[in-house]
């Protein structure tokens, strides 16, 4: 079995006094945050915001803290793989332009908080956007 190690980031801004929510659809359609492979001599710090900013064109973004991690298997070309995700909470500053990496993300979009937890369809994955959400809002 194959391991491979990404990170990412749940981004979160405040605009004219409400809180949005950044996701982007992948491109098997799922709605999600922006996360990738962990580079040699990377933390996953540094990976988190390198993949938001190169897939998003995001560029003023700022940990808050880390949520948690992922882990799950998959098949890949007959290759069995698991996969550990770090995720930490991002802050994007207000009026930022969303400009999506074309070649791997199909879209971009700010959700209200409600809304992204309705359209995160993995359970593990909604759960760590609760987490980030409550995180926000204290």
């Amino acid at each position: 079995m194959e391991r491979q190690f990404s990170a990412g980031g749940i981004v979160i801004k405040t605009e004219e006094g409400r809180s949005w929510v950044l996701l982007i659809k992948d491109s098997y359609g799922h709605w999600i945050w922006p996360k990738g492979h962990i580079e040699q001599g990377e933390t996953p710090e540094e990976t988190a915001i390198r993949e938001v900013s190169e897939e998003t064109g995001l560029k003023s973004l700022q940990i808050v803290e880390r949520i948690g991690k992922q882990e799950y298997g998959f098949f890949l070309e007959g290759k069995h793989i698991f996969k550990t995700v770090c995720v930490f909470l991002i802050k994007a500053e207000p009026r930022e332009e969303i400009s999506v990496q074309k070649s791997e993300i199909a879209e971009g979009c700010w959700f209200s908080p409600e809304e992204a937890l309705k359209t995160i369809e993995y359970e593990g994955s909604r759960n760590l956007l609760k987490k980030a959400i409550d995180l926000w809002n204290k």
